[in-house]
């Protein structure tokens, strides 16, 4: 038989899981800042130095690449911009979490396979890599949105309002 803690702590624990949801834009706004700059600082070297990496696209085989590497690197780069002002942030988060899919699966799974033969070792250096985590984050975004704290909150409350302005003056 399980035994149940007292009511006493689980009131303690809702009161505090309960004022800790004050606090969830405060969260959603970190994470969107953080992966917006890490996108949009990558993208900006990608464009500064737009022939090393499209090379790299090339020597990857991926098809394509001079057309390729600076629609991804446009894609990061006003991705990571909308993702700090928190602007499309679901369309644009799916899209940079294929982003990193195909980043996955062009360069860091292959490298990953062939330095480490075990499956142990090669799920673990991928669940370690860096894509695989923002890929992970930003599919949460494409869950949860934006935040109140973010462009896409403030358009909303405009729609809603025009929208509440409308239906009183239709009556």
């Amino acid at each position: 038989m399980i035994r149940r803690p007292p009511a006493r702590y689980h009131s303690a624990y809702g009161r505090i899981a309960d004022s800790l949801h004050k606090f969830d834009w405060l969260a959603n706004l970190f994470l969107r800042l953080s992966i917006g700059f890490m996108f949009f600082s990558g993208a900006v070297g990608k464009l500064g130095d737009l022939g090393k990496f499209t090379a790299m696209f090339n020597g990857l085989g991926i098809p394509g690449a001079p057309v390729a590497a600076p629609a991804v690197a446009i894609i990061e780069l006003v991705g990571g911009v909308a993702l700090m002002l928190g602007l499309a942030t679901r369309a644009m988060s799916l899209l940079l979490a294929l982003d990193m899919v195909g980043a996955l699966l062009t360069d860091i799974g292959p490298g990953l396979a062939e330095k480490y033969a075990s499956v142990w070792s090669f799920l673990s250096n991928l669940f370690y890599s860096s894509e695989w985590l923002l890929a992970g984050m930003l599919l949460f975004l494409v869950c949860v949105g934006a935040g109140s704290a973010s462009l896409d909150a403030r358009i909303d409350r405009r729609l809603a309002s025009s929208e509440r302005a409308t239906d009183s003056n239709s009556l």
